[in-house]
């Protein structure tokens, strides 16, 4: 038999678990610092739920559901969210919630592109506000910057905007979604194919893909706009708005205007967002942070509309930036205590429940191994200190302390290598 993980899906090493523990324990310290509320959901949801307009069909294609069963996987955490307010009609408003979980979609794999992937999201549901848009951008921003990703840059763009221009272009109205997917994949499919897939939809098809694929400041861009298409003043101003909003919050990036980002799903509404790395030669990598407005999506649960803004952090395609970059911990772990002899068991354990009631991560060896054999464990597991302990340390009340990484130790008393360890 030969072993293999289903496509798109991978195992995650000890090394690598621990550093999206980490960034998962930092994400959410900054949600909770932006006043964001736990809430859990299934990873099964209701088929009726997940079909029920809220994808859009391409998507709904990549759902994954059980046999024998109307339920699947959930594609999202957005639209469990709003099935929970459209549920629970008491909840206080504005709801500002953030759910971590594992989400899955049956697409091709390819690179940082996953069927099984971890996301962490932040909504707020109950206020129309663009200072609530401005407030889930900041947060985000700041959970990358608390994990040293820098260089990003985020893209701003306008639902109600991008269908204005596309009517300007001759887009038919019940070819709008169509003409967004193509437009949300234009950086990766090239002018050329975005020009040829929306040719049968669009006779000036040729200058629709040069108007959005335009490069020039944004100040030149809005002009641009505004001058074309002045019934679009007011999602022109709402973006403008947002920009300058989002200044007060200080964020050390680009924040800039992209008329052809479009966030295929369908349940967007009004502004959208993305966050872009590029790699060494500026090319640019799939989106890590994205998000906007879905002023419709909980109506289609409930009796009525109700404003909500998000936005998703993709942990996995963070952790992939972050080893392109460089980023991350180093893996070592801490303390590794050598006992050298059975008898020495009891002392061990004495000093492993002193270190650990001290915060500090500590494994204790469970086998009869020579010391050499431990050592060697132990550095291979990446460990950064090892605490030997035989009969000389135990008579003496003390530990020796390794430096596996600069090799130096001393004798000290438990304490002494407690309060060494913790700074």
């Amino acid at each position: 038999m030969e072993l293999s993980q289903p496509r798109g899906m991978r195992d995650y090493n000890i090394y690598e678990a621990e550093t999206r523990r980490n960034i998962v324990v930092k994400i959410e310290d900054i949600f909770k610092r932006f006043g964001f509320n736990p809430l859990e959901t299934p990873a099964l949801e209701s088929i009726d739920i997940l079909n029920a307009k809220a994808y859009g069909e391409e998507s709904s294609k990549e759902l994954y559901v059980l046999e024998g069963e109307k339920t699947g996987l959930r594609y999202d955490l957005t639209v469990p969210l709003a099935r929970y307010v459209s549920m629970n009609k008491d909840i206080p408003l504005p709801f500002k919630r953030y759910q971590i979980g594992y989400v899955w979609r049956k697409e091709e794999p390819q690179k940082m592109r996953y069927r099984e992937f971890l996301q962490a999201d932040i909504d707020i549901v109950g206020s129309s506000s663009i200072a609530s848009d401005a407030e889930v951008i900041a947060a985000a921003a700041y959970a990358l910057e608390e994990l040293g990703i820098q260089g990003y840059t985020i893209f701003l763009n306008s639902r109600m905007l991008l269908n204005k221009i596309l009517s300007f272009f001759g887009i038919k109205n019940d070819r709008l979604n169509d003409a967004i997917r193509i437009i949300d994949k234009l950086y990766k499919i090239g002018m050329e194919e975005a020009e040829a897939q929306l040719m049968p939809m669009c006779e000036r098809s040729r200058e629709l893909v040069e108007f959005m694929a335009k490069e020039e400041e944004d100040s030149e861009k809005f002009l641009r706009l505004a001058s074309n298409m002045p019934e679009a003043a007011a999602e022109i101003d709402e973006i403008k708005n947002l920009i300058a909003l989002l200044k007060e919050y200080n964020l050390n990036n680009n924040i800039k205007l992209d008329i052809s980002i479009a966030r295929g799903l369908d349940y967007y509404t009004g502004l959208i967002w993305e966050f872009v790395v590029f790699d060494d030669g500026g090319k640019r990598l799939p989106t890590i942070v994205s998000g906007g407005r879905y002023d419709k999506l909980i109506g289609i649960y409930s009796d009525k509309d109700m404003p909500a803004t998000g936005i998703s952090i993709g942990i996995d395609r963070i952790i992939d930036v972050m080893m392109h970059k460089g980023i991350g911990a180093s893996g070592r772990r801490k303390v590794f205590i050598v006992v050298i002899g059975r008898d020495n068991l009891p002392y061990s354990i004495n000093a492993a429940n002193a270190l650990r009631s001290a915060g500090i991560c500590a494994d204790l060896d469970v086998t009869t191994r020579n010391i050499s054999k431990q050592l060697e464990y132990a550095n291979s597991m990446k460990f950064e200190y090892a605490l030997i302990i035989g009969n000389s340390e135990r008579n003496a009340n003390k530990v020796r302390i390794r430096n596996l990484v600069a090799g130096e130790e001393q004798d000290l008393s438990i304490e002494e290598a407690v309060n060494i360890l913790k700074s």
